[in-house]
């Protein structure tokens, strides 16, 4: 039976932590460290009073307390006022406050710099508050992590991601994307009211995002069919099925900033971050569909383009993680022959050359074959177990269908919420060579075992491969988009 079935507000967070501490194997999961969750249209004006609240619980002074306000150059507005100025000026009624602009006019990174600017700003003050989407919200986790875990609450403006109530950062580190431990922030402060204006590719790319809670968990589940991972559990699965429900129901509309799809939209991704936070790893939401777009920004980067939004690409990259799921069920019915797989000095090659078109020095190359080799070690202790599992098409397609639609549920549910369903509506840089150099080459960039994997491990990933899967893909979405 599944608990979370009985409850109806996930802002509720007593009653989850109820729950995971009865689930199996409690222990095996990592303490729910936020104290406060507020999904509301009036969120914002409840700043000072939470961080007074959180301030006073830890036994801390309140009033002329030091906190930074961090921020990029982005107005925000809700309604006629810019968010931003009311927030700190809100906090200025009780707090002894410094506003923080991190990064210029262009488009702000979560990088070294980023990192190091914002972790400076908080040296010696009693707490920080964020304003904005994802990438500020991820530089204020591993700042206010640096600075002793200070008091933070976070104001979230955009459903863009679901990084903001999860204890991880993704960050840019040597022109690779990586996922680092941060933190938990004390209290999220979710204001629908401008999260539903917010521009309209930030939520459509929240939903986009959201659609990996179907694909990601199998990968999770394959690797711990195969031994190379032992994190895998039913609860955060659970958890983040139950509330996510059918998102091609509720999802109309995101585009257009119906209320009621985006506060839902904002409601299944906070849960979408608790399910990862709880299961200590990102993989229960991060596989295939993700490496995807990591590949796409680490290309980007490269070549100098604009970094595209991660929820947008995961999101048509989610239609590809699913079709790739289908292409293994057929070839395992159609009782395909496993080919020999590569030695590992031709791999290594391999990999060294993918990634040339990142970095033609080849230390990109040399840290990608470093995780990957990793991987791959592990992945050939489990040969028992891999023909274990394609030996049994029912039994497989039994287990999928308890997590993952099909590709064309997933599809119809990007095009109804007003999504990016095709690469063809991705950045323009993003060509069809690009998009398949990603999709073919993800598996060799983190040491996360995925779909890709084992159709590679049987020989089942070959060019042709790849293009009868991007087919299909394409055929598909152009049936739903005409583009």
């Amino acid at each position: 039976m599944n608990l979370f079935a009985e409850i109806d507000d996930p802002t509720d967070l007593d009653r989850i932590r109820g729950v995971i501490a009865a689930s199996e194997r409690p222990e095996a999961l990592v303490p729910l460290g936020i104290s406060q969750l507020r999904i509301s249209a009036d969120a914002s004006n409840m700043v000072a009073h939470e961080l007074a609240t959180l301030l006073d619980n830890q036994g801390k002074p309140v009033d002329g307390a030091r906190v930074v306000v961090l921020m990029d150059s982005t107005p925000i507005y809700k309604a006629t006022t810019n968010l931003k100025e009311t927030v700190v000026a809100q906090l200025r009624e009780r707090f002894n406050v410094t506003p923080v602009v991190l990064g210029d006019t262009h488009h702000l990174l979560a990088d070294d710099t980023s990192l190091d600017a914002a972790t400076a700003a908080l040296a010696g003050v009693d707490a920080v508050v964020s304003v904005g989407s994802g990438t500020i919200s991820d530089i204020a986790k591993v700042a206010s992590h640096r600075s002793g875990n200070i008091p933070y609450v976070m104001v979230q403006t955009a459903a863009s991601v679901d990084g903001y109530t999860d204890n991880v950062s993704v960050i840019l580190r040597a022109g690779a994307k990586r996922t680092i431990d941060s933190r938990w922030p004390d209290v999220v402060l979710a204001d629908t009211t401008t999260i539903a204006t917010a521009p309209r590719e930030l939520n459509t790319s929240g939903f986009g995002e959201l659609l990996s809670l179907f694909t990601a968990p199998a990968d999770w589940w394959l690797a711990s069919q195969v031994g190379t991972d032992t994190s895998f559990h039913t609860t955060p699965r659970d958890l983040l099925l139950t509330f996510a429900g059918n998102p091609g129901e509720w999802g109309a509309g995101i585009g257009e900033g119906n209320t009621a799809a985006v506060e839902q939209l904002t409601r299944v991704l906070a849960i979408r971050g608790i399910g990862t936070g709880i299961a200590g790893s990102t993989a229960c939401l991060s596989g295939m569909e993700h490496l995807i777009s990591h590949m796409l920004d680490m290309y980007a980067v490269a070549h100098h383009h604009e970094i595209g939004l991660h929820g947008t690409q995961v999101g048509v990259a989610s239609v590809v993680g699913a079709t790739a799921w289908e292409y293994l069920l057929e070839n395992i019915r159609a009782n395909r022959a496993i080919s020999a797989s590569v030695d590992s000095t031709q791999l290594k090659a391999i990999v060294e050359s993918v990634f040339t078109q990142c970095d033609p020095s080849g230390a990109l190359g040399a840290e990608c074959w470093s995780d990957y080799s990793s991987k791959r070690v592990k992945w050939q202790n489990s040969s028992t177990d891999i023909a274990a599992l394609v030996s049994d098409a029912d039994r497989l397609q039994s287990d999928l269908g308890a997590m993952m639609p099909s590709s064309r549920n997933l599809a119809e549910g990007l095009a109804r919420a007003g999504a990016a369903v095709s690469f063809h509506e991705l950045d323009s840089w993003v060509t069809a060579d690009i998009w398949r150099w990603a999709v073919k080459n993800c598996l060799y960039m983190r040491n996360r075992v995925t779909i890709v994997d084992l159709l590679a491990e049987l020989g089942w990933w070959t060019d042709a491969d790849v293009d009868q899967v991007l087919g299909r893909v394409e055929a598909l979405t152009r049936e739903l988009t005409h583009v």
